[in-house]
């Protein structure tokens, strides 16, 4: 895999970017944004070789890497089938539904290009190439969904993300969106959702509330993420998202209706076993 082209520079891009350079220095990076800034950074810190045009960049690419929103990478597969790519060339992508993904990589795959889904499980509610890191997904884990690749490619592709220190997991597409449903987009929508709940409120108070409390910044931080992202995976992840949003309505009412009866001890089991399940995912596996 000499040459690289990576089809956007956000953050998630940016970063993958920077891994592949360390990995491997001599490689030779071409990308296309729509955003000239992020092309413009990555280019100046020596990161990016050539900036180009995704049907120039696809067609010289050992390795082609789908860093947009969802939406945006099922129209770049679409797109791909159609095009005359190199002999051998893997693609791979780094969107968190992989369902709809693994679909419409279909006719890539039929037309006889490999096809490797990817989801690093990192990230941060900050966009952009310049915020960027080598290490943002280090220790984490990054989900690999197998369409056709072969195990030298996946190597290969693992090997070039070495300098990431990253830990590789093989799932399916619907293990990985069940779990990535739970883990990642339900607490979205909930920060979503809060922030959108409390802040009106506390504007519309007559007083000047200051710094929030630390609770509030905490639990309202992803409340930043990228809304151009977010709108994407909430539609095309939906039938899983609404059912963990269900499941967590139901565990709202629950609580709610310990407080409105004054049930101290269903209050306290309730608080005491989400201590326990927080405490639990801190846990090494």
């Amino acid at each position: 895999m000499e040459t690289v082209f990576i089809n956007g520079l956000g953050l998630i891009g940016a970063t993958m970017a920077r891994i592949i350079k360390a990995s491997n220095p001599t490689v030779t990076i071409l990308a296309t944004d729509f955003n000239q800034e992020n092309l413009d950074y990555m280019v100046d810190a020596g990161v990016v070789t050539t900036v180009t045009d995704f049907t120039t960049g696809a067609s010289q690419a050992d390795l082609i890497i789908l860093a947009t929103p969802v939406s945006a990478i099922r129209e770049s597969l679409n797109d791909l089938a159609t095009m005359a790519l190199k002999p051998g060339v893997l693609v791979t992508d780094v969107g968190s539904s992989k369902e709809s993904i693994l679909a419409a990589a279909q006719p890539l795959m039929a037309a006889g290009v490999h096809f490797l889904g990817g989801h690093p499980m990192a990230g941060s509610h900050l966009t952009g190439s310049a915020n960027g890191r080598l290490d943002l997904l280090a220790n984490h884990s990054f989900f690999l969904i197998n369409g056709n690749a072969t195990p030298t490619q996946i190597k290969a592709y693992q090997d070039l993300l070495g300098a990431g220190q990253l830990h590789f997991s093989e799932l399916t597409a619907s293990q990985h969106d069940q779990l990535v449903s739970a883990t990642s987009h339900l607490p979205h929508a909930v920060a979503f959702a809060l922030a959108n709940a409390i802040l009106p409120k506390i504007k519309a108070m007559d007083i000047d509330p200051g710094i929030p409390a630390g609770g509030l910044l905490d639990t309202t931080r992803i409340a930043k993420a990228d809304p151009d992202m977010w709108t994407a995976i909430f539609t095309s992840e939906r039938a899983d998202l609404l059912e963990q949003i269900d499941g967590f309505q139901d565990q709202l009412d629950r609580l709610r209706t310990a407080i409105a009866n004054e049930d101290q001890a269903s209050i306290h089991t309730q608080v005491q076993a989400a201590n326990q399940a927080r405490r639990e995912l801190e846990q090494p596996r």
